[in-house]
């Protein structure tokens, strides 16, 4: 799949939705949607990549997916993790986090502190395990149909599993997140035409992000999730038609750092620092994040693949590249 600027800007919409919500969740009581819209796009993407490898190369490459992924997610977490312990986070805090079952030692009541937000690393870091095994043992002309009914399935046992489990498990685990992820993947290998009022999905999402009936204090947050996922849908096809405005070269370059921004936000805002100082500070490490360490280590990839590929040509590959995690770990 060729890249799409468009989808990158949607995930910079994506990122901004979650930091507004943390900083304020009274104000943005829904911002969590921008989760539910990450995991439809890094669905989309990383499917649609690996559809395209299957047919360039006949297979997929799974050692070269794996150090991609390995290489976008872990050395800036593994930064942000030290920096946690250096200011005297407990390491019982740390290992989830690092061992990328952050979702699950939260549902468990772990308290992760100023880590809690990597739960949803864990969640996309599993998806990037098991999806390209999957892909790869599809036959082609089945895809459309099984990745159909293993998202309509994924649906089902999350709208079962309100009723079933925890509001926490819902919330945090991988299964249950696997329905927005599966209904991105569909979406990747059917391409259904996008409705005309799709092009309302994103103005939609922010609007609803503002209701409070839809925030975590209420009982309707769970089943709300299902107003994200067809938003957060129309949204990603919305946007793989290429509208100009998610193009705009600040939501470009706000995608780029996005996934920086995800791991270092949590860090300061949930800090005993005034507000203003927690966005300086966030700004300041997301922006050292991206040129120290994100940023080399995509030109090493980069590198590594073409020995003779300029640095020009190595920077615009970790836009297309995150997601993901918001990222455009993704790609």
């Amino acid at each position: 799949m060729g890249r799409i600027p468009a989808l990158d800007g949607l995930r910079a919409v994506a990122i901004a939705m979650v930091v507004a919500y943390h900083i304020d969740k009274a104000v943005v009581p829904a911002g969590h949607w921008g989760v539910t819209l990450f995991f439809v796009l890094s669905g989309y993407v990383i499917t649609s990549s690996l559809c395209a490898e299957v047919a360039r190369t006949g297979r997929i490459d799974l050692g070269s997916f794996y150090r991609k992924r390995a290489l976008r997610l872990l050395p800036a977490l593994l930064v942000v993790c030290l920096a946690m312990l250096a200011v005297g986070t407990d390491w019982s805090r740390v290992v989830p986090a690092l061992g990328l079952y952050a979702n699950y030692a939260r549902i468990e009541g772990v308290d992760l502190d100023r880590l809690t937000h990597t739960w949803f690393i864990a969640v996309i870091a599993h998806f990037y395990l098991l999806w390209p095994l999957v892909v790869g043992a599809l036959p082609a002309r089945h895809r459309t149909r099984i990745i159909g009914g293993m998202a309509l399935a994924a649906i089902a046992w999350r709208a079962a599993a309100i009723g079933l489990v925890s509001p926490g498990w819902v919330y945090n685990a991988t299964d249950t997140n696997a329905a927005a992820l599966l209904v991105g993947c569909y979406l990747a290998v059917a391409r259904p035409t996008p409705w005309r009022i799709a092009k309302w999905s994103v103005p939609a999402m922010l609007a609803l992000s503002l209701v409070p009936v839809f925030g975590d204090t209420s009982g309707a947050v769970l089943w709300g999730g299902f107003a994200a996922l067809a938003l957060g849908a129309m949204a990603v096809q919305y946007a793989s038609t290429g509208p100009a405005w998610l193009e705009n070269r600040v939501l470009l370059r706000l995608a780029e750092v996005s996934f920086g921004l995800y791991l270092w936000h949590y860090v300061f805002i949930r800090s005993d620092i005034p507000l203003w100082t927690a966005l300086i500070l966030t700004a300041a490490a997301t922006v050292a994040s991206w040129h120290l360490v994100e940023r080399p280590i995509l030109r090493w990839v980069a590198r590594l693949k073409d020995p003779d590929r300029t640095v020009r040509s190595a920077r615009p590959a970790s836009r297309s590249a995150p997601p993901s995690p918001p990222v455009s770990a993704e790609h």
